[in-house]
């Protein structure tokens, strides 16, 4: 059967679909200022036609691929298409990203191509970003780091107003995306409330209730790191 993260097929990682930036693994589309974020499935669907691009994929074999269920009816997909098409700002009368063949499936029509992730260089020490806690650096490995009251958290703050799990920090190829984990008071960068996945770029401030907690990143100004203490 076949999957959406076919290896020989689907682009890996980032693409550019026109003039679109796709990232699945944010479930984020962007172009410009503008982003939109997708549900899973919808990235999914696009990531599996991106990845055979020029030719027409049926209806199942994408329900196939990315519902890996045959019961799954054709009206879902043609709603995730949808979804997809708004999103992108698509025309189904005159298609400029994904094309319908008349009972045979759907076509991507726009230009696709990978894009490299440049990862950057890590500081002494091994990590290419971390939080600044007050008086403490701490750095930010692969994977994910959970911020909170709990014992066991990666970056731990114990403080009112600050739930046990309250926020992750998930770290891929040297970028980093922030998570609220549905605390009760929220997490807030700058001044705006998080709802759903948030790239940081370096810089950013961090607000777990009363504390501020600051994201570094490798090579930035004003990234210099000092001595990581416990």
């Amino acid at each position: 059967m076949p999957s959406a993260s076919d290896a020989g097929n689907a682009p890996p990682g980032e693409f550019s679909l026109g003039d679109w930036l796709v990232q699945p693994s944010l479930n984020l589309i962007s172009r410009g200022d503008t982003r939109v974020q997708l549900e899973p499935r919808a990235i999914d669907v696009l990531t599996y036609l991106a990845g055979r691009a020029g030719r027409v994929v049926s209806k199942a074999e994408l329900i196939d691929a990315v519902w890996q269920k045959r019961f799954v009816s054709e009206a879902t997909l043609t709603h995730t298409i949808a979804v997809l098409r708004d999103a992108l700002g698509d025309d189904v009368r005159a298609p400029r990203y994904i094309a319908t063949v008349h009972k045979r499936g759907y076509r991507i029509v726009a230009a696709v191509e990978r894009v490299a992730i440049a990862v950057p260089e890590a500081p002494p020490g091994g990590c290419a970003c971390w939080l600044t806690v007050g008086d403490r650096d701490v750095p930010l490995p692969e994977g994910e780091t959970v911020i909170g009251r709990d014992p066991g958290a990666g970056v731990r703050i114990d403080a009112i107003g600050v739930s046990r799990r309250h926020a992750r920090v998930t770290v891929r190829f040297g970028r980093a995306v922030l998570e609220d984990l549905g605390s009760k008071n929220g997490t807030f960068v700058g001044r705006e409330r998080i709802t759903g996945l948030r790239e940081l770029k370096g810089g950013e401030q961090i607000a777990i209730g009363p504390a501020v907690l600051v994201f570094r990143v490798a090579g930035l100004p004003g990234s210099t790191r000092t001595e990581v203490r416990p």
